[in-house]
């Protein structure tokens, strides 16, 4: 290698900074690597990337585009950052950078399996792998020391195919259009045309749920689940066998990769584990968006991390031994929506099953809801899909949020005009632990005794779903003019409260949220039109939340049979109804 001298890169700055860097990477590229596909670029100001602030210091992507232009996350194929010095105090916060990129790109390319990143600072390199159980690195390393592993990094990153590169490549793209291929209930290949994105993932670790309409109305959804839960297509099928109503129907499946499959031969000997062990979230985490929204709509992910990182490094890059193990912090996932709570494992790292469902109906999700009257019955619909679902099928679903619960036409739908999606987490009654890292339930949706770790029961999930009629009333609805007309919300909305914090924290918040004050505060924040929900609100309150003999509010299940909870609010939606 001519451009290193035995001893060091003999151009490489002797102040690193920025600047002198990227010049000396464009020289290596102009005299290397001229004909690679992927090619080197940087970001001048905060605001070249299209709907994200952020400067990228270093980006390879194809196409090549002049330094001015503005960029795209759906081009980015690896990630850098790139520091003047070797501060070791910092290494959290430079993962944290990188891994705010990494997001970005799995928000743009929700079907990618993984990306690569690097971080570069002074002459110390690290190169990273992030795929959705967390990232992995082989440890830093000097570039001058040791030149031949800088210079395979730079080349693969340059000219690594689709497969090594983590892109998809189980939708085949012909002709401008998107087609997947799955496996029906005969066990015979279906081919299906992929239509516009409805729902997409914005986090790093987590099931990465991402859905497309197809062209016969069905709806094909990815994502990673772990191994240890019994897969959705398992659930689906015994619903169905069951005579389940008002939930999904699967009408074809098919299992893609796995997150062992990808990290096969890769050795993962300890973890690193940061000083602070606490989940707790400044933001709300890992969020979910219609693909109509800009990425502001709220979706479940159950899946949140621990504060640690995982190493290793892929073959593809030079197989190392690892360094560090297992997923990072909820920091991760800076974002909207929804985590779980972390169970530390055994495992360094959680297996998960990369698969494509097909499900019908298609639907819109509650948060869509265009009428008092058709979130209401939507809801109310929901609710008795929850009931068969508990009651007539034995499956818990522990996953209600406002992107599960969809707005269905019921002449295709059963004549439910709300159904139940999204059996990720669900669980058989009666069955034991299932041994997957995580609590379940979306954040802001969670009942006020899972936030303490009490075992899931049907009353949470009611519990639940008054939680999602109070977000769509005092959340949601003020995003539609004709229920908010010349309103304005609340600057700092309550129910803000209930997505950042602990989870202890937020489960007090959540309780006393849950007195009558409490509620009346909330319910203040409904757009004036919404009056008309607040006495249905105020007996869910009084069915879900009742006193004990020493008029304290009860969180726990009750003794008896379900029907105790589901048949008074049902019948609390019905009159609503009809009084609207």
């Amino acid at each position: 290698m001519t451009a290193h001298n035995g001893k060091k890169w003999a151009e490489f700055p002797s102040t690193p900074d920025e600047q002198p860097v990227w010049d000396w990477l464009r020289s290596l590229e102009e005299r290397f690597l001229a004909d690679a596909p992927h090619k080197l670029h940087t970001t001048r100001t905060a605001n070249q990337f299209k709907e994200r602030k952020g400067q990228m210091d270093l980006f390879f992507q194809t196409p090549a585009v002049k330094a001015n232009s503005t960029f795209e996350y759906k081009h980015v194929l690896v990630i850098g950052e790139q520091k003047k010095s070797n501060d070791t105090g910092r290494f959290k916060a430079t993962l944290l950078q990188l891994a705010r990129y990494v997001r970005g790109v799995f928000a743009d390319q929700p079907t990618r399996r993984f990306v690569h990143a690097f971080s570069l600072c002074a002459s110390t390199m690290e190169v990273w792998v992030f795929d959705r159980s967390g990232p992995y690195s082989s440890g830093p390393f000097d570039i001058h020391e040791e030149p031949d592993k800088f210079a395979r990094a730079l080349v693969g990153y340059a000219a690594m195919d689709d497969d090594a590169m983590g892109l998809d490549t189980f939708i085949e793209r012909k002709d401008g259009q998107r087609y997947i291929t799955l496996d029906d209930a005969s066990g015979n290949e279906t081919r299906v045309r992929l239509e516009k994105a409805m729902v997409r993932q914005r986090a790093i670790v987590c099931r990465g749920t991402t859905c497309y309409e197809t062209r016969n109305s069905h709806v094909a959804k990815f994502s990673w689940a772990s191994d240890k839960r019994k897969l959705e297509a398992e659930q689906l099928k015994r619903a169905e066998e069951r005579g389940v109503k008002g939930v999904a129907r699967m009408v074809a499946h098919r299992r893609i990769t796995t997150i062992a499959d990808m990290r096969e031969g890769l050795e993962f000997p300890s973890p690193h584990r940061f000083r602070d062990e606490a989940v707790h979230f400044e933001d709300p985490p890992s969020a979910t968006a219609s693909a109509n929204t800009s990425g502001h709509k709220r979706k479940s992910s159950s899946d949140n991390t621990s504060d640690n990182a995982s190493g290793s490094k892929r073959q593809r890059s030079n197989s190392q031994k690892s360094k560090l193990a297992m997923e990072f912090n909820d920091q991760l996932s800076v974002g909207k929506a929804k985590p779980s709570l972390y169970t530390p494992g055994d495992d360094l790292w959680e297996n998960r099953i990369y698969s494509c469902l097909l499900v019908s109906p298609a639907g819109r999700v509650i948060s869509d809801f265009r009428t008092i009257k058709e979130l209401l019955e939507s809801m109310r619909d929901a609710i008795k899909a929850h009931q068969s679902l508990y009651m007539t099928g034995s499956i818990l679903h522990r996953d209600i949020s406002s992107n599960n619960i969809i707005i269905t036409k019921p002449e295709t739908a059963d004549g439910f005009k709300g159904m139940l999606i999204d059996l990720d987490l669900a669980k058989v009654r009666e069955s034991g632990p299932s041994g997957a890292r995580h609590q379940t339930g979306t954040i802001q949706f969670m009942a006020v005794e899972v936030l303490r770790k009490a075992d899931h029961t049907y009353r949470h999930d009611l519990e639940s779903f008054f939680y999602v009629l109070l977000w769509m009333c005092a959340r949601e609805s003020w995003a539609k003019e004709k229920l908010s007309s010349a309103e304005q919300p609340p600057k700092e909305s309550l129910l803000r409260k209930w997505e950042i914090g602990s989870f202890k924290d937020i489960a007090r918040i959540k309780a006393g949220d849950m007195t009558v004050d409490g509620l009346e505060g909330i319910m203040s924040e409904f757009p004036e039109v919404l009056n008309v929900v607040k006495p249905l609100c105020l007996r869910n309150r009084k069915i879900l939340f009742p006193l004990d003999k020493d008029e304290r509010m009860c969180f726990g299940t009750p003794a008896g049979s379900p029907d105790q909870l589901y048949r008074p609010i049902i019948a609390a939606y019905d009159e609503a109804i009809s009084d609207l």
